[in-house]
């Protein structure tokens, strides 16, 4: 039985989080241990990256951008324990402190398609034989999105999912003076705090937009490219028994 644990307490990295243990619109339960969303894998201590090969990660999807693995490569990008794969996201309006973070999520669900098409492949080939992580800097914009779809496929509902992007807040508590740092000198203290939050509401807008556009994950995923079998089989496995 996979280590029933929602937070992982590992030295290098803040925001490695399982997405098992939620319960589904009818009953289910998401699968413990196969997938993990995360932050920044830099500077995993040996220790901790051990850790993650324990719990049977066999497959790193990073969804970071050229710049970022330049500065900060991943601890498993030439690691012989799991299959390391770079797939960008990059949010259509980076940079752009005005507009709501959930309005810049729906800007990259629907402008990244392709990349996204990718990612689900990977996880649904991955899941076959073992457990899939998959992580951006902060383990919230882009990671909260994969993570949002993930979820919503299975059938958790809507508010859970919501809370589930929340948690990033606590996780991240620790680094946020550090993320500080990073504010571009035109942008306004109170318009990058609210940049790097993570209330629920951002979420929520763009499950609403899932929601009206698609119907549901599956309807996007659909319209991305993803063949329904592998669709309904990475449903299937992510549902514990």
């Amino acid at each position: 039985m996979a280590n029933q644990q929602r937070v992982l307490r590992l030295e290098g990295a803040y925001n490695v989080r399982d997405l098992g243990g939620y319960e589904t619109k009818d009953g289910s339960m998401t699968r413990w241990g196969l997938l993990y969303r995360a932050d920044n894998l830099h500077a995993l201590s040996e220790g901790s990256r051990q850790e993650l090969v324990k719990r049977g990660i066999a497959t790193v999807i990073d969804l970071r951008y050229s710049s970022e693995l330049a500065l900060q490569r991943d601890v498993f990008s030439d690691s012989r324990d799991a299959a390391y794969h770079n797939v960008s996201l990059v949010l259509a309006s980076q940079g752009d402190y005005v507009r709501g973070l959930g309005e810049q999520y729906i800007d990259l669900l629907e402008g990244a398609k392709e990349p996204i098409r990718r990612v689900f492949e990977l996880l649904a080939g991955s899941t076959e034989n073992g457990s899939a992580l998959f992580h951006c800097k902060v383990g919230k914009d882009r990671t909260g999105i994969i993570a949002a779809l993930l979820l919503e496929l299975a059938g958790v509902p809507h508010a859970t999912i919501a809370e589930d992007y929340a948690l990033t807040a606590g996780c991240l508590a620790p680094l946020m003076d550090e993320l500080r740092q990073d504010r571009p000198p035109a942008v306004s203290p109170e318009a990058y705090e609210v940049h790097l939050g993570s209330p629920p509401e951002n979420m929520i807008v763009l499950l609403n937009h899932l929601k009206s556009a698609y119907g549901d994950a599956e309807g996007y995923l659909r319209s991305s490219g993803i063949e329904p079998e592998q669709i309904q089989a990475l449903k299937q496995r992510m549902l514990a028994d």
